[in-house]
């Protein structure tokens, strides 16, 4: 029975109403339940329309042995949280578009900042760590992943492990099974990395804490964002401006094995508007 279920039959009992005026009798709760598990059934059967590649081997995985590819919707990725609801599913970036997005990033860089060694990059939802391993083939401080599926950080873990061993890159990753609004953050410069994870109330939240983290440090705070559907949230709070917005093209192996059968991705970059 799924939380969502759960809930339903639970407030048979309780002393307010699910709403004004009504009070649900326990078969009405039961049609609730039965109507909440066949709208779970109807989106996980949208997933192939979704994502018809869904299954592809990616090149990168048959390379260093990992699993990373593939399309979770929001219903495979439940960790039991409150932020269940706001969770966009898992697809991992391509590889060149990822690379291609680090090096324009780079680019951005003032002279004085722009030794790479001095970030530390954090991916916010790092599912099962693609970009975390594409992350330590550069020089960053640190490379940390943020997952809040306990499946996925696992997962994440095991691919750090296979990668370091196929590999002769040998980058700092720490994947940690958390949720993001309780992650205690490095000190900066950070590149924040988001490849549209949640929706927007929870980006606006994390805009504002590195917000807060840069304005106590030196203000360096990045992010770079894949699939930027929350795009105004950042430039909206004020606290961060936009540097670039580019359609990212995606190299033959790449389009491939994309799960949703794309040819680019949109990635924007932001940078924490010191003030």
């Amino acid at each position: 029975m799924t939380a969502k279920i759960y809930s339903v039959i639970q407030c048979v009992t309780c002393s307010a109403p699910l709403f004004p005026g009504f009070r649900p009798t326990f078969a009405s709760a039961i049609m609730i339940a039965r109507a909440s598990r066949q709208e779970d059934r109807d989106r996980l059967a949208r997933a192939p329309k979704i994502a018809p590649n869904r299954n592809a081997l990616h090149p990168f995985d048959r390379k260093y042995g990992t699993d990373t590819g593939g399309y979770l919707g929001p219903d495979e990725l439940r960790a039991g949280t409150a932020s269940d609801a706001m969770n966009n599913g898992y697809s991992a970036v391509a590889p060149s578009v990822f690379r291609e997005a680090c090096r324009r990033w780079r680019e951005t860089l003032a002279p004085s900042n722009a030794r790479i060694q001095a970030y530390t990059f954090v991916d916010v939802g790092a599912g099962k760590g693609r970009a975390l391993l594409l992350a330590a083939e550069l020089a960053f401080r640190k490379v940390i992943g943020v997952e809040l599926n306990e499946d996925l950080a696992r997962l994440a873990r095991r691919n750090v492990n296979l990668w370091m061993n196929s590999s002769r890159l040998r980058g700092k990753i720490r994947v940690l099974h958390q949720d993001a609004m309780q992650f205690r953050w490095p000190r900066a410069p950070l590149l924040v990395y988001l490849n549209n994870p949640f929706e927007c109330a929870l980006v606006e939240k994390l805009a504002a804490k590195l917000a807060g983290i840069a304005a106590s440090g030196p203000r360096l705070v990045d992010i770079l964002y894949v699939n930027p559907g929350c795009a105004d949230t950042l430039t909206g709070s004020g606290n961060f401006r936009l540097l670039w917005n580019a359609q990212i093209e995606m190299d033959q192996a790449d389009r491939q094995a994309d799960p949703y059968g794309a040819a680019s991705d949109r990635v924007a970059a932001f940078r924490f508007r010191a003030r």
